[in-house]
């Protein structure tokens, strides 16, 4: 048994998905860019006109730009998404509507899973782990998304279909408690029995303690190799890789 959460008996690892299993920190850039590309490509050499580099960063400076906007808390909408694309693409002659912008994202996040990559060690680490626990996945993507990365990436195994809980368009996200008590219910554990993996500190591990869940964080810039704090009664161990998560579970 772990002596970090020890004596409280684990019987689920919830895990996050995207940066804590697998890297995704390029693979929209990447995507996007394959993606504009395709519709962009007969004209970008005609004076005047943005590369599709200079189009991706106009669009995440868009984006952070709106972020800021909004009321706390509130999600992202597909308007906001268009704006910041018909942003980037304004020296283009493409019609920029919500239709466009659907399609556009459509084939960007169908692009995105052949860069998706996994992290060193996530077959060997979940291998071990579960001898000893049932794995879990909690994610805000959709659910789409999820199962085409599990099986493009071979981790369906470590995560039978019903132990995979996403976020549904209108529905809870992380960090709201909705999402973690629903794969609380149907896992049927009690918190205590919990531990929660992730990368992001306000969706994964506040979130998830405050449902009762203990939490362990993967924190690669963390000064120290291996730290532990506590949030009210849950208690965080701090990791800098997921190869650590057999050391602390």
């Amino acid at each position: 048994m772990s002596p970090f959460f020890f004596p409280a008996p684990k019987k689920i690892i919830f895990f996050d998905m995207n940066n804590t299993l697998v890297d995704r920190r390029q693979c929209f850039d990447s995507a996007f860019t394959e993606v504009l590309g395709e519709y962009t490509g007969r004209w970008e050499q005609d004076a005047g006109l943005l590369t599709t580099d200079d189009a991706l960063q106009i669009y995440k400076q868009e984006w952070q730009k709106l972020r800021k906007l909004r009321p706390r808390n509130q999600r992202p909408s597909e308007e906001m998404r268009t704006a910041c694309l018909e942003k980037a693409l304004a020296t283009y002659p493409l019609p920029v509507n919500e239709t466009f912008a659907r399609i556009f994202f459509e084939q960007v996040e169908e692009t995105e899973g052949s860069y998706v990559r996994l992290f060193p060690g996530v077959e060997e680490t979940l291998t071990a782990l579960g001898e000893r626990y049932q794995l879990a996945i909690i994610s805000n993507g959709s659910r789409k998304r999820l199962e085409r990365d599990l099986t493009r990436l071979r981790l369906s195994s470590f995560f039978p279909e019903n132990r995979r809980f996403s976020s549904v368009q209108n529905g809870p996200r992380k960090p709201h408690p909705g999402l973690y008590r629903m794969a609380l219910k149907e896992t049927g554990i009690n918190p205590s029995q919990g531990v929660m993996v992730g990368n992001s500190w306000k969706n994964d591990i506040i979130g998830s303690t405050r449902c009762g869940l203990d939490a362990v964080w993967i924190y690669p810039p963390h000064l120290k190799k291996l730290s532990q704090r506590r949030i009210g009664r849950q208690k965080v161990v701090i990791i800098r890789s997921v190869k650590q998560l057999v050391h602390v579970l």
